[in-house]
């Protein structure tokens, strides 16, 4: 709800702001959900797979250096670390869209840059750069505080 003693061009730059931070705000949170509900997938997956002794059979075909168990391990762990990094940028994208908290949305978007780490590899590093742009500019920044 807008403060309806704010002169009229207040109101516009708002709106502006609003239009230059929607876009990367929404890209961010379509992947970082799709990258949660990959990833969680793939830890269920992998804790099925180790809870239920399927690992041990898949170790008796192994011809590897290194183990199935030891794999499978790795896999969940590294997954685990995905889906809590995708959840940090969700969280950002959030705060980005509502124009609260600027330093968090600004840490999810570097985040999402990262290509290993963020949400979907290959799309957080466009919609990361986007939206650490759109932060950038002055006027956004502006409309945080």
């Amino acid at each position: 709800m807008s403060n309806p003693y704010e002169s009229p061009i207040q109101q516009n730059q708002d709106r502006s702001v609003h239009t230059l931070v929607r876009g990367p705000a929404l890209a961010l949170i379509v992947v970082s959900l799709i990258a949660i509900g990959c990833g969680s997938l793939g830890l269920v997956i992998d804790v099925v797979l180790i809870a239920t002794g399927a690992v041990a059979k898949l170790e008796e075909m192994n011809e590897g250096p290194v183990s199935k168990y030891t794999q499978i391990t790795v896999r969940a762990i590294w997954g685990a670390v995905l889906v809590m990094a995708s959840s940090f940028v969700l969280y950002g994208a959030i705060q980005m869209r509502n124009l609260k908290n600027y330093e968090t949305a600004r840490a999810a978007s570097i985040v999402a840059m990262v290509p290993l780490l963020g949400p979907c590899c290959i799309l957080g590093i466009p919609f990361g750069i986007w939206a650490y742009v759109a932060l950038g500019k002055p006027d956004v920044r502006r409309a945080f505080q």
